[in-house]
């Protein structure tokens, strides 16, 4: 029997590779229509093609402190580029717009072509071409007798298949898995609790990106990272491209900002309004204007993940670093992770170690 991983983002297609690797087999099943999980990438305009023309709507960022990410991109050959940051900030409150000189806050922050979703993208590509099944949404786990491993049920359109598994590992958001499955038994209390209370990561997030012709602000001196007080928009990054077809900034929404439940053109309209106040008439005539938010993303968010967490986490609970039905069943994703909680490297890190605790479990039972 192959080990089964659901959920084909970066923590889950990880951990693929790495038993891959090993010889075991294994086959990802994945909700949505895509691979990536919340590292998603969407052409800036229509005409534009290949890696250089997508727009991270997701994840975004890596750092060259975060060990386990940057082996993994040196191990893709996938070389990331330095966020730009040369320039003023933008320093928005109730009584105007403020012109810091000192450089950008996100200096240091490392991006890469076709958005951080080309990790994911890439760790797909290298696995075998049946051993990935997407839009296939698991529903129930179900532990069997000793060493027959475990059986899921899920969903695929309007039918409903069952899979047996010498082992599974759920690379998902913890909240999304106690909202979304059945377990047989159920779990120790301990645990489902863990899973109900860590937060998720991006589950509040609303992101909007504006495309332009070219990055005009730079020429102007601005970095085209701003922080506002007023909104809709709190902080805002330069999103362009390294190799610079065309310029791009994107924000994120206020978390309770009213315009969230309001129309895309009404929620444009506030945007460049705000954006024409920090960076002058030019921003007034985008290419382009896209947004998503996670909040609503019900592959990712439940019920009351719109609102942040009082605070960010440094780990993980360590009840989800641990094996659970016997050593049969497995926790990955970067709410998990003992490292970077939340980010790029924290789902390395645990896709790594759920893997890993697999492998010890196969090889105990050779």
């Amino acid at each position: 029997m192959p080990v089964l991983i659901v959920g084909a983002g970066l923590s889950g297609l990880t951990a693929a590779r790495v038993l891959q690797a090993a010889g075991v087999p294994v086959r990802v099943l994945e909700a949505r229509a895509r691979v990536g999980g919340r590292t998603w990438a969407l052409p800036a305009l229509a005409a534009e093609q290949g890696e250089g023309g997508l727009l991270d709507l997701g994840a975004t960022w890596g750092w060259s402190h975060h060990p386990y990410l940057m082996q993994l991109l040196d191990e893709l050959g996938i070389q990331p580029f330095v966020q730009p940051s040369a320039g003023a900030t933008a320093y928005q409150t109730l009584q105007g717009v403020h012109r810091l000189p000192h450089p950008a806050g996100s200096a240091g922050y490392l991006r890469f072509a076709g958005g951080a979703a080309t990790l994911c993208r890439t760790l797909a590509g290298q696995l075998p071409g049946d051993c990935l099944e997407v839009n296939t949404r698991v529903t129930q786990l179900r532990q069997l007798p000793p060493g027959q491993g475990v059986a899921l049920q899920a969903r695929q359109g309007n039918s409903t298949r069952t899979y047996h598994a010498a082992a599974v590992v759920l690379a998902l958001p913890p909240r999304l898995v106690a909202h979304t499955m059945a377990f047989e038994p159920a779990l120790p209390p301990a645990l489902e609790e863990a899973l109900r209370q860590v937060p998720t990561w991006m589950s509040h997030a609303m992101k909007s990106v504006v495309v332009y012709a070219e990055p005009f602000w730079r020429p102007l001196g601005w970095s085209g990272y701003a922080v506002s007080q007023t909104g809709p928009l709190t902080e805002i990054h330069d999103a362009s491209p390294g190799r610079g077809d065309f310029g791009a900034l994107f924000g994120f929404f206020a978390a309770a900002h009213p315009l969230r439940a309001a129309s895309r053109p009404a929620r444009q309209a506030a945007v460049l309004t705000q954006l024409t106040q920090l960076f002058g008439p030019q921003v007034s005539t985008p290419l382009a204007y896209h947004e998503w938010d996670w909040a609503r993303d019900p592959l990712t968010s439940v019920p009351g993940d719109e609102q942040p967490p009082a605070s960010v986490l440094l780990q993980g609970p360590g009840l989800l670093r641990q094996a659970a039905w016997a050593g049969c069943l497995h926790w990955a994703g970067a709410e998990t992770s003992a490292s970077e909680w939340g980010r790029l490297d924290g789902a390395v890190e645990s896709g790594r170690r759920a893997a890993a605790q697999v492998l010890r479990q196969v090889t105990a039972r050779a």
